[in-house]
């Protein structure tokens, strides 16, 4: 039998108390006490201990008609912050967010990406500028993720493969030499699941299609992301959609990547925003791309339903721009292709529309604070 010693004991009260706290701000002591059926006086004495580090703050008093208006708790939702970059080719999206996984700040530096010293010199510059000027204090920062177009090594410390930004080997110490605190590399289609999964705590089994510039995926397990042995769960862009087919980046024909990416629909137009204007105005060549990436699209989602019968969420760049009938003609092409009369309901549009690369590389140290708050 596990024996848990006093020590132990009090910081799990502790960590329950910060944690019923933020899930329930504006709460009393009284609440507190009786929802974890613990003593007042040890509520009272953790309440102590979280203010003098800073952690939750009286936020008033609750309405009372008899007696002392009880004191209302909230956490300092900015005590501690994340940072996380979403690294493209041209571009480098910096962002902060809260305990709560609110944006507190944002910038885009127009640097084109080089796997080089001289750029990441350029990165950390910005990184620290960006901090000084929103006031986040070193000491409230719990880590900075990158977010990157490759697969990435457990430890986030290395691109294990990034032919698109043509950095395969790439380290981490490049950008972390300059920061006190943890950092990594993150697959940019994980960091748009994560930040879907914080945005549903519900969902337990998922597919996640990012259909960005390019395109990728996650595998959502129990919960959790599915990374497999090396990392490579989730590459539905490179599965074989059309044999022999367009050239893909990776050196292979006929990847999903080719026909369901946003750059698929690209040939005659310089970005998204121009594309799906010409196809409001009823441009033929953009109406007949259209129908052919949803085609496609629609083969990619059987092909994945029938191997894992899941929700199917779609995200990235490109799901903005759908409209209910997008979504409505996406669901009866699958079931036109499926061997089984199944209710396609099960695919549905991402809730996160913006920002999904950034938010998702900072949330796993904001996660791994909230649910080790009883270390501290």
């Amino acid at each position: 039998m596990e024996q848990f010693s006093l020590t132990d004991i009090k910081k799990k009260n502790l960590s329950d108390v910060y944690h019923y706290i933020y899930m329930n701000p504006s709460c009393s002591k009284q609440e507190i006490a009786t929802a974890l059926s613990v003593s007042l006086p040890t509520v009272t004495q953790h309440l102590t201990t979280l203010e003098n580090q800073n952690l939750i703050e009286k936020c008033g008093r609750l309405s009372s008609s008899v007696g002392r208006r009880a004191n209302a708790y909230q956490i300092i939702s900015d005590a501690k912050i994340a940072i996380g970059l979403e690294i493209l080719p041209h571009t480098t999206h910096i962002l902060s967010i809260n305990l709560y996984g609110k944006m507190i700040a944002k910038e885009t530096l127009p640097v084109s990406f080089e796997a080089s010293a001289a750029y990441f010199s350029k990165l950390k510059k910005a990184v620290k500028n960006f901090c000084q000027i929103n006031h986040h204090k070193a000491e409230s920062i719990l880590g900075i993720g990158l977010g990157v177009q490759g697969l990435i090594s457990p430890d986030g410390s290395e691109l294990t493969y990034g032919k698109i930004l043509d950095c395969t080997g790439m380290s981490i110490d490049l950008f972390s030499d300059a920061f006190h605190v943890p950092c990594k590399f993150v697959h940019d289609a994980e960091c748009a699941c994560t930040s879907e999964l914080w945005e549903n705590p519900d969902i337990t089994d998922a597919t996640y299609i990012s259909l960005g510039y390019h395109l990728g995926g996650a595998i959502i397990v129990d919960g959790q992301l599915l990374t497999g042995a090396t990392g490579k769960s989730g590459t539905f862009e490179h599965m074989t959609l059309v044999p022999n087919g367009l050239d893909c980046y990776c050196g292979r024909k006929g990847c999903a990547e080719c026909y369901c990416s946003g750059n698929s629909l690209l040939s005659d137009c310089d970005n998204l925003d121009e594309f799906f204007s010409r196809k409001a105005t009823g441009d033929p060549s953009c109406l007949a791309k259209w129908d052919e990436y949803l085609r496609h699209l629609s083969i990619l989602i059987n092909n994945l339903h029938m191997v894992l019968e899941h929700t199917v969420i779609l995200g990235g760049h490109v799901t903005p721009y759908f409209t209910e009938e997008d979504m409505e003609h996406i669901r009866s092409c699958v079931a036109e292709r499926s061997t089984f009369d199944d209710d396609t309901s099960y695919i549905i549009p991402g809730k996160c529309r913006t920002d999904t690369v950034a938010t998702g590389a900072a949330l796993p140290f904001i996660k791994d604070f909230i649910e080790g708050i009883y270390l501290i």
